[in-house]
């Protein structure tokens, strides 16, 4: 569910900005909530109704210092449970593809920030947010503009409406870009705000993170080679035809010409991109890849527009072909995108390929992965039977 306000329905429908980049706040926009704010507000001795930070810096310095050891006492037992929400690790790897820079501005410790980066964002090969400012880095804490203007002069561009800030807290998230003039999303998986002004007048309103990217896409252009604004991207290219021997063989389906062949004549790839494993699993023909992998072919091998094996299986509905490659033992990608970020389910979903489609949901595919469009696979289809299938697979993960 996804609710834009006033401005930015004219943004979709009228000239629109373009995307040059996103600040994220922490603590229930990219990890789930697992701070209680009334606990830590009392232990400090500090109504609800107050700026918890605030009131804090305001202490006497006895008070004061009591007052952050409660804090961060709180805040190192929430670093041990912190986990990251739906849709963050999908998000960032979109916003890296699409070669959008990443900030973040948090009212969190920095000792929370190193964290995030060394357990959940790192591992997963994404870029640390920069700049990364928490409570330790800023003269003025959020709702206070000055980081977003620090963060716009770091990259030196404008405040404005290309500039986007995405975060849970009406006041503190939304308030904040409203006071910088930038962009805003707010995040709000409860739906606590969405009555009334409560949103703080928020461009956007989502469930979640990963209904993010299709947004950005319908609403900003994109920059880049894969982006809305590339001419080059959505370029047609007329379908390649084998070339070499061994390609023509594995399209032919001819096993016995196959094992004839050197290995290094199965694992050349023609001048397309393709090597006879990916040609012989566009053509269907499930023998031909049994031997080649019996022969030791690099199963995860990149062809044509960056289509694995797998993901040419899935486009054609090669249901044998998919059946072999998935129980073959060697490591398969289930995942693997091509050029435009299509993973193989989003090829069988569009195509509306319903065997294949549960062959790889079975096999553990990502029902989360996004396409440069922003879309998964469960909205990359027309079909509701196949997209019903994908959200089902999804939600009892």
């Amino acid at each position: 569910m996804r609710v834009l306000s006033a401005p930015l329905r004219h943004m979709a429908s009228a000239a629109r900005p373009l995307l040059r980049g996103v600040v994220f706040d922490l603590d229930g926009t990219l990890t789930v909530p697992n701070l209680d704010f009334r606990e830590m507000h009392e232990r400090c001795g500090v109504p609800m109704k107050e700026d918890l930070l605030a009131a804090v810096r305001q202490m006497s310095p006895e008070r004061q210092q009591s007052a952050w050891k409660v804090i961060e006492e709180m805040e190192g037992e929430g670093r041990r449970t912190l986990e990251l929400a739906e849709g963050a690790l999908e998000l960032g790897r979109w916003l890296q593809r699409h070669g959008l820079p990443t900030a973040l501005v948090t009212r969190n410790s920095a000792s929370t920030v190193g964290w995030l980066h060394d357990k959940l964002w790192s591992p997963a090969g994404i870029p640390a947010f920069h700049p990364a400012l928490s409570r330790d880095d800023v003269e003025h804490d959020k709702p206070h503009p000055a980081a977003l203007e620090a963060i716009a002069r770091e990259w030196n561009q404008q405040l404005g409406p290309g500039l986007l800030m995405v975060g849970d807290s009406p006041s503190n998230d939304i308030g904040f870009g409203k006071a910088a003039g930038v962009s805003t999303a707010l995040v709000d998986p409860r739906r606590r705000f969405r009555e009334g002004d409560s949103s703080y007048g928020a461009d956007v309103v989502i469930d979640s993170l990963l209904e993010l990217p299709q947004l950005l896409w319908k609403t900003f252009d994109i920059p880049g080679p894969l982006g809305s604004t590339s001419a080059q991207t959505l370029a047609r290219k007329s379908e390649p035809l084998p070339e070499t021997a061994a390609c023509r063989a594995a399209v032919d389906g001819d096993i016995a010409a196959l094992k004839a062949m050197a290995r290094e004549d199965l694992l050349a790839a023609d001048s397309s991109g393709n090597t006879p494993l990916v040609w012989a699993a566009d053509a269907g023909k499930a023998d031909a890849v049994e031997s080649l992998l019996a022969a030791g072919v690099e199963v995860n091998v990149k062809g044509y527009l960056g289509n694995t094996a797998v993901s040419r299986a899935c486009r054609r509905g090669h249901d044998s072909v998919l059946r072999v490659l998935l129980r073959s033992g060697t490591g398969v990608d289930l995942d693997e995108p091509n050029e435009k970020m299509q993973s193989p389910l989003h090829f069988a979903a569009f195509k509306q390929k319903t065997e294949a489609v549960k062959l790889m949901l079975a096999a553990g595919a990502s029902t989360t992965s996004l396409d440069r469009k922003g879309r998964t696979p469960a909205e990359d289809t027309s079909d509701p039977n196949i997209r019903e299938l994908i959200l089902q697979a999804r939600a009892s993960l």
